[in-house]
């Protein structure tokens, strides 16, 4: 006998949920090319606060997707960055 769990199932049965980060590839790509330059910026000194301000307002304008939710990884490692956590 063999049994398939679907995500659905999963998420219903452990109450795990999911966070959309990004509308489509192209998106994604987008945030990572702008998570680059935030790290070549980083080390050479620009403020992080300024760094996680621009990321928002660049990657947000392109797709709002990772922002929308408080807890997404995007809003989070932001605020790593101006915590001096990176």
């Amino acid at each position: 006998m063999r049994f398939t769990v679907t995500s659905a199932e999963l998420i219903e049965v452990y109450g795990l949920g999911h966070i959309e980060l990004h509308r489509d590839i192209e998106s994604l790509v987008f945030a990572l090319i702008e998570l680059r330059k935030v790290e070549i910026d980083h080390d050479n000194g620009v403020s992080p606060e300024e760094l996680a301000a621009r990321f928002r307002d660049i990657v947000g304008r392109f797709d709002p997707t990772g922002f929308a939710d408080e807890e997404s990884p995007w809003n989070l490692a932001m605020e790593e960055l101006e915590h001096g956590i990176w």
